[in-house]
This record gives structure tokens, C-alpha cells and sequence, in this order.
């Protein structure tokens, strides 16, 4: 793991602005296909709420976490 903070900022910057580009096409395309067929949107609205959760999940279990990680003496990465 890169000892530098710079580098890491900017790959977590890469990381979420892919996560962010990933999540508004799939947005883009539910909301399409909402327009298409009305009685969908239900379905979309807990795709969404689905979708909130797994950028929680991510944030939390990848992000917050990581910074609190316990590095063996053995742990050469």
C-alpha cells in the first residue's frame, strides 16, 4: 500500500467518481423505463432504496473501515 496521501485521495477520488457515473446511468435508465411503463415505478422506487443501501454499504465496510484496520507485523500489503 502506497504511503503517499496524495496518491490515495486521488484514488478514491477516481473510486467514487466511477461509483457516481455507474449509479446515474443506472438511474438514467430506470427512470427511462419508468417513463415507458408507469406502473413500474414501484419496483424502481425499491431498486433505489436498494441502491442506497449497497453506497452505505460500500462507504461503510470499504472506506471507514479500512482506516481502522489492524495490520499484522506479517502484512506486507
Amino acid at each position: 500500500m502506497s504511503r503517499d496521501p496524495h496518491e490515495q485521495q486521488r484514488r478514491n477520488t477516481a473510486t467514487y467518481g466511477a461509483l457516481a457515473g455507474v449509479l446515474l446511468c443506472g438511474l438514467a435508465l430506470l427512470c427511462l423505463a419508468a417513463l415507458v411503463i408507469p406502473d413500474i415505478t414501484g419496483l424502481l422506487l425499491v431498486l433505489a432504496g436498494v441502491m442506497v443501501i449497497g453506497v452505505l454499504q460500500y462507504v461503510t465496510w470499504g472506506w471507514m473501515l479500512e482506516k481502522y484496520r489492524i495490520r499484522d507485523e506479517d502484512d506486507k500489503s
